[in-house]
């Protein structure tokens, strides 16, 4: 339910509610709809009584001892249809209509009581009349049908209303969310190609004029502080580049020099390894920068994804000896996809550097290129230990290791850096698999798109 939009919960509820509300009323109003009838009925039945006594009294030829039997031509025509006992003086039994079917009617003067009569529910009043005293009574079929009928409207009317009402719900609920989706669609356009985008002020309720103020003064500190970290880190890199170049230029003609002592040479070396990865960091951190400030500028266009894979592979066939690692490959002829060349060649370096770092020693690994469901895909594989579950949500963050140890070399750039330069171009770099067996990373491109610059958007 979670899923469903606002409005249809929104209706949903009101739907609810007012068919529960409904129904429990209607369920309420039921008994006292059947406590009405049965007075109305109490009332009708006191009344047959009275005629009754009155037609005895008054018909031609009346029994002059009550304690005789009375014929059936002294009951009105109009009351033979309904139950009648009629008692004596001494509670001996005068006259008993053939519906009862034996049936003895008992019941104190004056009350009103409900009795089953052959199988049927039946509504029984007590009159006394001078020495007589008069039971008369008839079936509940009228007052049953009428419960029945109330029940049966309800179930007709509950459903028929809890559409109604979830239609007129989900149209004002439509109506009421109408400013919040185009807030959202506003929104949606705040992006590094147009960060100064604001939502727009609504002709609408004062909380939605409020709530957009709040948004536009956050969306407007976000973006300051955003491009401030943005330039730090891009003005930080350009400001690192020109010493460390100078530093590495001045370590390599210090390492050449012939009256260089040989106790010395050493720590040079080591002074220009750390140089080389701090120049390496810098670059991964300006290029980031760019991401993150949507500047990084791409040529897309169709590119040959199995030459590039391959150029990739002959760079790692010629350092894999040294370490005892085994390269696999399965790469077509040719296969075409869409994206910029000089960035997917940085992708492919990222990941198969990442396998030759993890393979470890005599490892293996294995590299397929092919085309997969309409996408250009590359999956590069290791072997070497799994990666343990609760680390592989972080393996894309930046200076990430996932415990690597001081004995494997990188910052934590490299994966992070290959997912945003494929997400830039609507491709993505992601875990397929790490079993113990294998850790295997996959690649993706679209096979086409239109070939025009585009600027990166940030993560």
């Amino acid at each position: 339910m979670n899923r469903w939009s606002l409005k249809t919960r929104f209706a949903l509820a009101a739907a609810s509610l007012s068919v529960s509300a409904l129904v429990a009323g209607l369920l309420l109003l039921r008994p006292f709809v059947y406590q009405h009838q049965l007075r109305d009925l109490d009332e009708h039945l006191a009344g047959n009584a009275e005629e009754l006594f009155r037609d005895i009294e008054n018909f031609r030829g009346p029994p002059q001892d009550f304690r005789k039997p009375i014929q059936e031509r002294l009951i009105p025509v109009v009351l033979r249809g309904r139950f009648i006992q009629i008692d004596g003086p001494e509670g001996q039994l005068l006259h008993r209509s053939a519906n009862l079917h034996g049936v003895n009617l008992t019941g104190a003067p004056g009350t009103y009581t409900t009795v089953s009569i052959a199988g049927h529910d039946s509504r029984i009043g007590s009159f006394p009349h001078g020495f007589l005293k008069v039971h008369i009574g008839t079936r509940l079929g009228a007052i049953e049908n009428m419960q029945e009928d109330l029940m049966t409207g309800i179930l007709w009317v509950a459903p028929v209303m809890g559409v109604l009402v979830f239609g007129l719900g989900w149209f004002l609920g439509h109506r009421a969310m109408r400013p919040v989706s185009t807030l959202t669609a506003a929104a949606e356009k705040i992006d590094a190609a147009a960060p100064d985008t604001r939502l727009p002020l609504l002709d609408t309720s004062q909380e939605i004029i409020r709530l957009t103020e709040v948004l536009n003064s956050s969306y407007d500190r976000l973006q300051k502080a955003y491009a401030s970290a943005a330039r730090f880190s891009a003005d930080a890199s350009h400001q690192l580049k020109t010493p460390l170049a100078v530093l590495r230029a001045g370590l390599d003609n210090l390492r050449a020099r012939p009256d260089l002592a040989p106790d010395v040479r050493p720590e040079v070396n080591a002074l220009l390894k750390q140089t080389r990865r701090l120049t390496t960091l810098t670059e991964d951190l300006l290029l980031l920068a760019q991401i993150d400030a949507g500047r990084l500028r791409l040529e897309l266009e169709p590119l040959d994804l199995a030459a590039l894979t391959r150029a990739v592979l002959d760079d790692l066939e010629a350092l894999a000896p040294a370490r005892g690692i085994t390269v696999e490959s399965d790469i077509p002829a040719s296969l075409t996809a869409c994206g910029d060349a000089r960035r997917v060649s940085v992708i492919l370096q990222n990941l198969t550097e990442n396998a030759a770092k993890y393979a470890g020693e005599n490892g293996r690994i294995r590299i397929v290129c092919a085309l997969t469901g309409g996408t250009a895909t590359v999956s590069i594989a290791n072997t070497g230990p799994a990666i343990p579950q609760e680390n592989r949500e972080r393996l894309f963050e930046r200076f990430y290791r996932a415990g690597a140890g001081e004995n494997i070399s990188g910052h934590g750039l490299g994966l992070n850096i290959a997912r945003a330069l494929a997400c830039a171009q609507d491709g993505d770099v992601r875990l397929l698999r790490s079993d113990g067996e294998w850790t295997e990373f996959q690649f993706h491109l679209p096979v086409s798109a239109a070939a025009s610059p585009v600027s990166s958007s940030p993560l």
